[in-house]
Order: structure tokens, then C-alpha cells, then sequence
């Protein structure tokens, strides 16, 4: 019998002891982004936006591309971040760019109305901004390979 009962080694190595590995988030997280990848994301998604806003009227690129540059990192890295934190649990990452398509069109729509080139194609422009910036992020993201889910 030890004479120092609390520094039992194998008790602590099991409380310390990762269950899958190298695997910093939880054990149900199967797609992270990282901070780089979310940067790319939303980086991509706005020269889309701004490509697609300006091939209404090419003369007005670099005016679209700068009035937009606050308001699509902002609130692009904002909802990419908690729209990634909600879909870490699927793997499939087609799914992944179909939510931040359907994210950016929902979310979009009820201010359409202020475009004047419609509601439509203002909507659809972001959704499909945010779409392309989650699939330029493919490869950036990790993927936990754990073969069954830990309750």
C-alpha cells in the first residue's frame, strides 16, 4: 500500500485523458473551423458579394466592395461563427454549405425590399456569397474520424 493514497498516477491519467485523441472540442464535434478558416470564409463570401453586386454596373465595383467591407465581416464572421457552432455536429459538409446558403437567404430576404435591384437578387446574392465562402473553407476545417459518438 502507497503512503501517499492521492498521487495514485493511473486514477489522475484517466480524469485527464482525452477520449479521442488529439481532439480539443467535445467528443460530438465532428467539423471545426478554425479561426483562419472562418477569416477565408467570410473573406471570399464578400468579394462574391461585392462581384456579384457590381456586375450589375461594373463602375460602381470598388464602391460596392468598400461599403461593404464593415458590414459583411461583421456580421458575416458574426453568424458564420454561431451558424459553424450549430452545425458541428454534422459531418457532411454539403450540408454545411446548404445551411449558409439557406442561412443568408433567410436571414436576407426581409431586407431585400431596400435593394433597388429586388428583393431577389439582393437575397440571393448574400445566400449565394455565404454558400461559396463556406465551401472555400473545405479544406480548412478539422473533421474528428471518431468511428461512434460518445453519449
Amino acid at each position: 500500500m502507497s503512503q501517499e493514497p492521492w498521487t495514485d498516477e493511473d486514477a489522475y491519467a484517466l480524469a485527464t485523458t482525452r477520449p479521442t485523441g488529439g481532439w480539443r472540442y467535445g467528443p460530438r464535434d465532428r467539423v471545426v473551423l478554425s479561426g483562419k478558416g472562418l477569416a477565408v470564409g467570410v473573406g471570399v463570401a464578400h468579394l462574391t458579394f461585392s462581384a456579384l453586386l457590381s456586375s450589375q454596373s461594373p463602375e460602381w465595383a470598388v464602391v460596392f466592395f468598400l461599403y461593404s467591407l464593415l458590414p459583411v465581416w461583421a456580421i458575416g464572421a458574426a453568424v458564420g461563427f454561431l451558424l459553424g457552432l450549430a452545425l458541428r455536429r454534422l459531418r457532411n459538409q454539403w450540408l454545411h454549405v446548404a445551411a449558409f446558403f439557406a442561412g443568408g437567404l433567410l436571414m436576407c430576404a426581409p431586407f431585400g425590399g431596400l435593394s433597388a435591384t429586388g428583393p431577389l437578387l439582393f437575397s440571393s446574392s448574400i445566400a449565394l456569397a455565404a454558400g461559396i465562402g463556406r465551401l472555400a473553407a473545405w479544406k480548412l476545417v478539422r473533421i474528428n474520424d471518431a468511428g461512434v459518438l460518445s453519449k
